[in-house]
């Protein structure tokens, strides 16, 4: 990671970490107080500043996508710069305005979601009876703009660096560091215990409790080997069924990034690296923090379209039925047995291929 970037990422980090923190503190005084008349002063300010830092988020989302569709414009006449021997980054104009097209989409979203409480009832309608959406809780609020802006983003940097082929050629020549992997696991982490309120609105045996994480029984490891080993197997037959349907060079051109970050990561040591620090910091994130809160569809969504090397191809459907697999481990069992499926998942194909004659 770059100078640049390092200094970015700590900006945004803790921009994101007070916005958390005074989430989780609206939500401890909410907890005291009987109705929002009780709130104290000081907590009415806060709830307005949390207010105006989403603004913020969701002024800097739109931003992007239109910063994005105006270089897509530029680009399309670069021989006016040449003469100034700039090089602009080549922007595909109808994916850009796809990118601003998600951008606005999300910013008046989430905008509705920070002002209307009606939209934030209808949420709660749509997540379903078994989800632990308050639409008066800040936490669930700031949660759920935060998740909606990064995704919008991503998928502007996406359109950024070309596309699919794009991101295949960008991971390719800058490859992805052990440093940036364990950054983000790390980072992944943290917000999840943030976002739960740990040392704010519970101690560490109730923020375990409620991220579903407790010492594995062997039930648990017995049951997230065989899902992992099953969802495997099921991604497999649906690879078949995708690549079947679709011509040879455009199977190629849809799975080349991910073939690229698998060669990166073709020797045991660093595959098991890999499957450990995405099935811990994902599972904890995705199932552990915000499935009780957005359920189970929602957030096998969310989930699916993290992985930004699929996006815009049938695998992220594959990718949405394996973390609805997941999620269903986590409902019936708990974290801990997602966590272990996930790994299953991740490492066994490596672990299948190294057993093959060479």
């Amino acid at each position: 990671m770059d100078p640049i970037s390092l200094i970015s990422s700590i900006l945004a980090l803790f921009y994101i970490g007070i916005l958390v923190y005074l989430a989780n503190q609206n939500d401890l005084e909410q907890a005291r107080y009987v109705g929002p008349d009780a709130v104290s002063f000081h907590g009415q300010q806060r709830v307005t500043i949390v207010r105006w830092m989403l603004f913020g988020v969701i002024s800097l989302t739109f931003i992007f996508g239109l910063l994005l569709i105006q270089m897509a414009l530029i680009s399309s006449s670069s021989e006016a710069f040449r003469e100034f021997d700039m090089e602009l980054p080549q922007i595909d104009t109808t994916t850009a305005i796809i990118s601003f097209g998600v951008a606005l989409v999300v910013s008046v979203f989430c905008f509705r979601l920070v002002m209307s409480g009606s939209t934030r009832l209808w949420l709660q309608r749509f997540t379903g009876q078994g989800s632990r959406y308050n639409p008066d809780s800040s936490v669930h609020l700031v949660a759920l703009v935060l998740v909606l802006c990064f995704l919008s983003v991503m998928f502007s940097q996406f359109a950024f660096i070309g596309g699919l082929s794009g991101l295949a050629e960008d991971v390719a020549a800058s490859g992805i560091g052990i440093g940036e992997l364990i950054f983000q696991g790390v980072l992944l982490v943290v917000l999840s215990l943030l976002g739960v309120g740990m040392a704010i609105r519970r101690d560490v045996p109730q923020t375990l409790e409620r991220l579903g994480l407790q010492t594995p029984s062997s039930g648990d490891v017995i049951v997230g080997v065989g899902a992992g080993i099953v969802l495997f197997f099921v991604s497999q037959i649906l690879f078949v069924i995708w690549s079947s349907l679709v011509p040879a060079d455009q199977l190629l051109e849809q799975s080349a990034a991910s073939e690229q970050i698998t060669m990166l990561f073709s020797t045991i040591p660093m595959a098991f690296l890999l499957a450990v620090i995405a099935a811990v910091s994902e599972e904890i994130l995705f199932r552990g923090a915000m499935q009780p809160v957005f359920g189970l569809g929602l957030t096998s969504v969310f989930f699916a379209l993290f992985h930004n090397q699929y996006l815009l191809t049938p695998a992220t459907l594959i990718v949405f039925i394996v973390g609805a697999g997941m999620g269903i481990i986590r409902q019936r069992r708990n974290t801990n047995a997602a966590i272990i499926a996930h790994f299953i998942y991740n490492f066994f194909p490596f672990l299948l291929a190294s057993m093959l004659p060479q």
